[in-house]
């Protein structure tokens, strides 16, 4: 990937480094992934929270998943965990939709913020 984005660069006109970061099409895609979400495990019947900060670090329920993003299009976000598993996010019309985690062979749909629910 790194070497695949060298050469991209030295093809690539250069442009000025001041031009705002909506014009960078990794930031744009970055920014349809960020923010907070609710996902409800069936299974456990509990609601996890789901970050993506900017710099697509993904936390869940607060703590940091050790790994990389191995792929972002505008309809999903891959990322490989510390242990081989891909976690990833789909993308609708509005934000993320739904995670799968490789690891639970699961895929949990993600819940508005105006529908959060409570581990009650």
């Amino acid at each position: 990937m790194t070497n695949f984005l060298a050469n991209l660069t030295k093809h690539v006109a250069h442009r000025p480094h001041d031009l705002p970061a909506e014009h960078n099409p990794a930031v744009a895609l970055a920014h349809a992934y960020t923010g907070d979400y609710v996902f409800l495990d069936e299974q456990t019947n509990k609601s996890h929270q789901l970050s993506i900060s900017p710099d697509l670090a993904i936390k869940i329920d607060g703590r940091t998943l050790p790994g990389n993003v191995t792929g972002i299009t505008v309809t999903s976000l891959t990322f490989l965990d510390h242990y081989g598993y891909q976690l990833s996010v789909t993308n609708g019309p509005t934000g993320p939709v739904a995670v799968y985690d490789e690891a639970e062979d699961q895929t949990y749909e993600i819940v508005q913020p105006d529908h959060q629910l409570n581990d009650d």
